[in-house]
């Protein structure tokens, strides 16, 4: 049986490849009700509805992006570090995403920083 670790390591990257697939009904699926999402490169966005919108407006002015995850750790209150190199406008970047997750296993928050 999957340890904790396990199920959130699996929850974070099935979030990223419902990203890469630019897939927002999935996305969507995966938030909370009291979500937040809080980035550097495109601000704070408080429940679904808006971080659906986000992404909605991200997807289209950037239909190319991608994101490939490079390292992972474990941070506390059910929360994984992700690692990444974004394709965007041409260019490639790199990151790091905490993504949180409530007891059922909904994202909580998502912190981004570039």
């Amino acid at each position: 049986m999957p340890d904790r670790d396990d199920e959130l390591f699996a929850l974070a990257e099935a979030y990223f490849a419902a990203s890469n697939a630019h897939d927002l009904d999935r996305i969507a699926a995966m938030f909370a009700p009291d979500a937040v999402y809080r980035s550097s490169g495109v601000g704070a966005h408080d429940g679904p509805a808006a971080i659906r919108a986000m992404n909605e407006t991200f997807f289209a002015a950037n239909p190319d992006v991608a994101w490939e995850v490079t390292g992972r750790r474990m941070v506390p209150e059910d929360g994984v570090e992700l690692d990444f190199v974004i394709a965007l406008g041409g260019k490639r970047h790199k990151g790091t995403e905490r993504v949180y997750f409530d007891k059922s296993g909904l994202i909580r928050k998502v912190e981004v920083v570039r």
